[in-house]
């Protein structure tokens, strides 16, 4: 009689060990009420002839306690991360309408109004030759040899018209400088100041982007000074 109670409702040691390890391997689909009645099931369903051991016992407590501290530690990140980026929201909403610096050229200018850029040279230049062009086709709108610069900061001016002198459409646009040293010509890092129109989260970055024009999105990171 009790070996068919055994064959039919008692689990053995071995047996106990193999639905351990299919119960840890589909742990993910498992929830915490989910987990207790098993380990609850287990216990009761043991054999009495080749009980649980004791230490595989206190084992299953230590992987579901740990379990569950790495799920409440997930938790509280994935809420800290979604407190800072509203945070970030919020901040950069403040950011609306405002001028900010940055690298790389672009701005939103054109019809008629100056727009302005700078470059950084260290040792002056014998020729800085200014080109802007269309952010969206490519086209080259403007170019010109601003002549010789001493060294530091210098600024780039442009008059919003083409090389003909007639206005062009509002727009996205971006600036470029070839400086010209002791014969030797290398281009110099723009730098541009363009207002912010709106801003967006970057879900692949993680992080803010600032709108400049319209669909030019620069990261947040790479503002460098802000105006009012």
């Amino acid at each position: 009689m009790i070996d068919t109670l055994t064959a039919s409702s008692f689990l053995t040691t071995e047996q106990y060990s193999k639905q351990q390890d299919t119960s840890m391997a589909v742990e993910e689909e498992l929830g915490r009420d989910a987990f207790l009645t098993l380990l609850t099931t287990q216990l009761t369903n043991q054999s009495p002839l080749d009980p649980m051991d004791n230490e595989a016992f206190v084992a299953q407590l230590a992987q579901f306690s740990q379990v569950e501290g790495i799920k409440g530690m997930q938790t509280s990140l994935e809420d800290m991360v979604s407190g800072m980026r509203q945070d970030q929201m919020m901040s950069g909403a403040n950011l609306v309408g405002k001028k900010v610096s940055i690298e790389g050229g672009s701005f939103f200018g054109g019809n008629g109004q100056a727009s302005q850029g700078s470059v950084n040279l260290p040792e002056g230049a014998d020729s800085v030759i200014l080109s802007v062009y269309d952010s969206q086709t490519g086209d080259l709108v403007f170019r010109e040899d601003q002549g010789e610069k001493s060294s530091g900061a210098t600024e780039l001016n442009w008059s919003g018209l083409n090389s003909e002198g007639a206005a062009v459409p509002s727009g996205s646009y971006v600036m470029t400088a070839s400086v010209t040293k002791d014969g030797q010509a290398q281009t110099a890092v723009v730098t541009t100041l363009a207002e912010v129109k709106s801003v967006k989260w970057d879900p692949q970055t993680q992080q803010l982007s600032l709108e400049i024009g319209n669909g030019t999105y620069v990261p947040l990171s790479a503002v460098e000074r802000i105006s009012g």
